[in-house]
């Protein structure tokens, strides 16, 4: 029979997550089987093991063979892989390397559940990290969020330059480092710290004092434990986004209180993290001070604006690839399309705020199809709309609370002045 009536079905799909903010790399300098220049992605602290050289082999699915730089799936090692406390022992010249990068995976498995990935540099020297770096970053922009780096990175005297160009507001991309308490110093640029570089000072040499417990820098890496609060945070309305100076620290050993005021002031005033112990507030363990950058930005400042950006990014561009489908509401170049697109903005901001990613107190402003046209009038011919502004700020912790507390003992003030409980 003759078909009556058709249907012209049309599908809508929201946006995707883009998980770019939790990606991490630690860096190897030879310590594992993946081929130079290629990543791995690891789960736990045994797939790190598993992948060390030369004591294991190990072929990843979808990896090595393929020719990409960052292999997805699963390790798959032989059969009859030596237990993890055999791994630990090599005779070969990368015994340094293999203790870092496991020293690295301890912290970092130690402060969240989630994995990371393995960049394997191959067996070079610390103070030649730059190059190989810069290479797979320009060639596979954006593959990561944090980079921890080995101790003894700092000491390459190219990479100061390369951080400063690495610290674009847009550029999305942090390097986590740690070493003794004057090696940040090596990282300066005319003085300067940059946005891209978090450094945190460890309880090592001659900072050490007598009585007390230097770090175990086998068994525990700063930078790493940092990288890995860094990227765990899952920003939603059950899970906003937190300070992250005074985070929890855990493997990690804390500077001693006694004896080291003067090296505190100056670690602050240089924006230096470093582990601290949480006793005034009564709590067991260790802390970081005080979450910035090397310039003094705040880590979760630049997280809840990197956060803004990519989302909407993301959303603005689902937008105009779905408008673009067959439907009842093609996206069209007119006030009503610009008003669907400020909406979308809107929608996401709004999500910002309930995420604790920025403050309530955002500006958002879409310049109207005709006063824009007026004053940009060949956009329309080239489908050009660039009206749309945001004003956002990011959210930050406390680092210091003065309470004023006066004291009567004369007893007047409880007859002249009114009580104030809490509820």
């Amino acid at each position: 029979m003759p078909q009556i009536v058709t249907i012209n079905e049309s599908v809508t799909r929201g946006a995707m997550p883009n998980l770019l903010q939790q990606k991490a790399c630690l860096i190897s300098l030879g310590a594992t089987s993946i081929p130079v220049g290629q990543a791995a992605e690891v789960t736990s602290l045994s797939d790190v093991m598993a992948l060390l050289s030369p004591l294991a082999t190990v072929n990843i699915k979808g990896g090595s063979e393929n020719g990409q730089p960052i292999a997805h799936g699963t390790i798959d090692p032989t059969d009859g892989t030596p237990e993890v406390d055999d791994m630990i022992r090599s005779t070969s010249g990368n015994k340094a390397a293999m203790a870092e990068l496991q020293a690295m995976a301890q912290s970092w498995f130690a402060n969240t559940r989630a994995g990371f990935w393995i960049l394997e540099l191959g067996p070079i020297s610390t103070t030649a990290i730059e190059a190989p770096l810069s290479a797979f970053i320009a060639t596979y922009p954006q593959s990561f969020y944090a980079y921890v780096l080995p101790r003894g990175a700092t000491h390459d005297a190219n990479l100061p330059a390369f951080f400063a160009n690495q610290s674009n507001s847009d550029a999305r991309g942090y390097f986590f480092l740690c070493g003794d308490a004057d090696s940040y110093k090596l990282l300066l640029v005319n003085g300067q710290g940059q946005k891209s570089v978090f450094y945190g000072a460890e309880y090592v040499g001659s900072a050490v004092t007598n009585g007390t417990s230097a770090a175990t820098l086998t068994q525990e890496h700063l930078a790493s434990a940092v990288a890995a609060q860094f990227c765990s945070a899952r920003p939603s309305g059950l899970n906003r986004l937190a300070p992250m100076n005074f985070r929890q620290l855990v493997g990690i050993t804390p500077w001693p209180e006694a004896g080291h005021s003067t090296v505190f002031a100056e670690m602050k005033r240089n924006n230096v993290g470093f582990a601290g112990t949480a006793s005034e507030g009564g709590i067991a363990g260790s802390i970081l001070f005080w979450g910035t950058l090397l310039n003094g930005d705040t880590l979760t400042g630049w997280y809840g604006a990197d956060w803004c950006s990519i989302t909407l990014e993301r959303q603005l561009a689902n937008v105009l690839i779905e408008g673009s489908q067959p439907g009842q509401r093609p996206l069209i170049y007119n006030q009503e399309g610009i008003s669907r697109l400020t909406a979308r903005a809107q929608q996401t901001l709004d999500g910002a705020v309930i995420s604790g990613c920025i403050l309530a107190q955002y500006t958002l402003t879409a310049t109207d199809f005709g006063t824009y046209i007026a004053a940009n009038p060949s956009d329309y011919t080239t489908g050009t709309y660039n009206g749309l502004a945001a004003t956002i700020v990011p959210i930050r912790g406390f680092t210091s609370l003065t309470f004023n507390l006066a004291i009567d003992f004369s007893g007047q003030s409880v007859t002249t002045a009114a009580t104030v409980t809490g509820a």
